[in-house]
């Protein structure tokens, strides 16, 4: 950190506001903060948003019929559950799940195979669908008549509201990020302000030998603009170096796949930096103007 104090003050030009106060490191660390929080909860915007798109592409175009019967029965009903969706339109392919894939599925939400054994469980034809899929009251209808307990899903009822969890989740990270920026802002003011009534006399001083407003503005400006770009360095780094540490980020862990790819890690430590120092700049020019003209 100490080396980002070193080069925003070796970048500093014009020299005429000293060195001196509590708003110097604190500018600069404010920013770090800003920034560390910003990388993290836009990161959270992308994961989330990636979460909801993978979630509608793996579950559009799918759907399952699921027959429960007697066992003396229940592979015949199959069969006959089979040969509807198989001609029924808006189906493109139908295949009955093997008794490893279906306890497969069912064994982590009840503890292990074993505990199935004690359980009429039903068997489960996976579709594929094309275009619209079919009229889901008439494939019912025809199933009840042909294949009784069979039952088609096409997991709208739990399908939408994941996806729909997820673009929340996705919203409220975006949100977290403007209201970041925001709280950057008001403390980039908040040191323009102390800076400026710290070095009041200089300002007076600068003005009676004719130093104009806008050249003192642009001290002050440029200052707060190269901390704010030397903490955003920095909090952008340790948060890059944050979730690079996580477990499961790297390429076959659990996160890789919602951390940004090559582009990101590339693109996240250069546009947050440089947003901040743009946030610090524009904040800063605004504050000292404000200032200044209340001096006159």
């Amino acid at each position: 950190m100490a080396r980002w104090f070193r080069f925003a003050r070796a970048a500093e030009a014009p020299p005429i506001v000293p060195m001196s106060g509590w708003s110097a490191p604190l500018t600069t660390l404010a920013s770090a903060a800003m920034s560390f929080l910003a990388v993290l909860t836009l990161i959270a915007g992308l994961a989330a948003d990636r979460l909801a798109e993978d979630w509608r592409q793996d579950l559009a175009g799918l759907a399952t019929v699921r027959v429960s019967a007697e066992p003396e029965v229940l592979e015949t009903r199959v069969m006959r559950a089979l040969e509807v969706v198989r001609t029924a339109p808006g189906i493109a392919a139908a295949r009955v799940l093997s008794e490893a894939e279906h306890l497969a599925l069912i064994a982590p939400w009840i503890g292990g195979v074993e505990a199935l054994e004690a359980l009429p469980a039903p068997r489960l034809i996976d579709l594929t669908l094309e275009g619209d899929g079919p009229d889901a009251a008439r494939l019912q209808s025809r199933l009840d008549r042909d294949a009784p307990g069979a039952v088609y899903d096409d997991h709208a009822a739990w399908r939408g509201p994941l996806a729909r969890a997820a673009a929340a989740v996705g919203r409220l990270a975006w949100a977290a990020t403007v209201l970041v920026m925001l709280a950057a802002c008001a403390m980039v003011a908040l040191a323009a302000q102390a800076t400026l009534t710290a070095h009041l006399d200089i300002v007076r001083v600068i003005r009676l030998i004719g130093g104009e407003d806008r050249y003192i503005a642009g001290a002050f400006v440029r200052r707060l603009a190269l901390r704010g770009l030397a903490g955003g360095m920095a909090g952008a780094g340790l948060a890059l170096l944050a979730l690079a540490a996580l477990p499961g980020s790297g390429a076959g862990g659990v996160l890789g796949g919602l951390l940004p790819g090559t582009f990101g890690w590339i693109a996240i430590p250069i546009a947050v930096p440089l947003l901040t120092a743009a946030i610090a700049w524009a904040t800063a020019r605004a504050s000292v103007r404000i200032a200044l003209g209340r001096m006159l």
